[in-house]
């Protein structure tokens, strides 16, 4: 009898701890976070994702050095976060106080005050509202198409000291400048380089390189003007200018890489410092010029690039001539960064001096700096 009993307990335990346990699984099932409250002031833009996740701060638009390589991404420079990049994907809902600019991927160009509900973006203005579907676009922009401008900036220091049986110095500057809008794209670079190798000067050369592109849809372009000056004491060039025209295709463009080629037709003027007895001085010649520039995302704080450019002109202007500059960027602090740089420049008929000494046709370079970028 006594064993029925405490048998008889434990059954009764054992259903009064399921019944208990089951009653406190129904309720954690059913229990919701506490909602939260949260205030906007007049100028403030929001974001709210498909997470749920409300960020309250100011859209700057798309990725400023990725503005026209058509990933949908923006930036978001949160009040609690700093700048965010979010995907067009992610967002339920935006809400924005400023005028914005946006290209889309037909190439029109439209503006207004932005908002992002059901994953379309609506432009209002002057009481007329128009929508796209996220995924047709193509860049964002603060501002009214005059004023949506982009301009990215990176100056780069290298210096390369040894002493001892050889005394050498090596130093070089440079600035790559970019500048966006909707249906648009500018490219500047200049660069100069100096050494010397126990107080004998061994390299002395500049180049300066500007490009203006004009966006036809979401992959195509066209370069209407492509102008490069460069001067080498050292390849006997006193200066050459190349001008040149062409049409550009992005092959990939997603959020780690970006590819685009650019081919066409060139024009080159070359004027050597000296020359042998009855060679001319100057040479002029029609040319084909082609031009790849490759970018990829390594990590979150290395990026690797690639260009490559290849000019075939006549045999008394320098021939044809390869051009590989290979990089790293390596974020340290903010915007400084380490920069790692390999040149490869071939030229297959390079011109004689007054001696008959011809300059070699390969060059190879390296250089480790610092760059800064605005």
């Amino acid at each position: 009898m006594k064993l029925q009993a405490t048998a008889l307990f434990i059954a009764i335990s054992s259903m009064q701890s399921s019944a208990f346990a089951k009653e406190q699984a129904e309720n954690q099932v059913i229990e919701e976070p506490n909602s939260q409250t949260v205030y906007f002031e007049k100028n403030d833009d929001w974001v709210k994702l498909k997470s749920g996740e409300v960020i309250k701060g100011e859209l700057n638009g798309t990725i400023k050095k990725d503005s026209n390589s058509y990933k949908q991404e923006i930036e978001f420079d949160s009040d609690d976060l700093g700048d965010q990049e979010i995907e067009l994907g992610d967002i339920q809902e935006l809400q924005t106080a400023g005028y914005f600019t946006i290209r889309v991927s037909d190439g029109s160009i439209y503006d207004g005050y932005l908002s992002i509900r059901n994953d379309q973006l609506y432009l209002t203005s002057a009481d007329k509202e128009i929508s796209f579907p996220v995924t047709e676009v193509v860049s964002i922009y603060r501002g009214k198409e005059k004023d949506s401008e982009q301009w990215d900036a990176e100056f780069t220091f290298s210096m390369d000291m040894s002493s001892g049986n050889t005394d050498e110095l090596t130093l070089k500057g440079g600035i790559d400048a970019e500048r966006n809008t909707v249906e648009s794209r500018t490219k500047l670079n200049a660069s100069h380089e100096n050494k010397e190798s126990n107080d004998e000067k061994t390299a002395n050369n500049s180049k300066v390189k500007g490009s203006y592109d004009i966006y036809i849809d979401n992959k195509l372009f066209f370069r209407p003007l492509d102008l490069e000056a460069e001067s080498d004491e050292f390849k006997n060039l006193d200066y050459k200018v190349t001008a040149s025209m062409g049409v550009g295709y992005f092959f990939i463009a997603n959020e780690t890489t970006e590819w685009d080629v650019t081919i066409g037709p060139a024009y080159t003027h070359t004027k050597f410092i000296t020359v042998e007895e009855g060679s001319s001085s100057t040479a002029n010649s029609g040319a084909f010029k082609l031009d790849s520039s490759f970018e990829y995302e390594l990590t979150k704080n290395i990026d690797f690039n690639y260009d490559y450019s290849m000019t075939w002109e006549s045999a008394e202007s320098g021939g044809v001539q390869h051009i590989n500059e290979i990089g790293f960027d390596i974020d340290l602090v903010g915007d400084l960064d380490l920069s790692i740089d390999g040149i490869w420049e071939h030229v297959s008929d390079p011109a004689a001096d007054s001696d008959g000494k011809v300059p070699e046709k390969d060059d190879y370079k390296m250089f480790v700096g610092l760059s800064y970028e605005i």
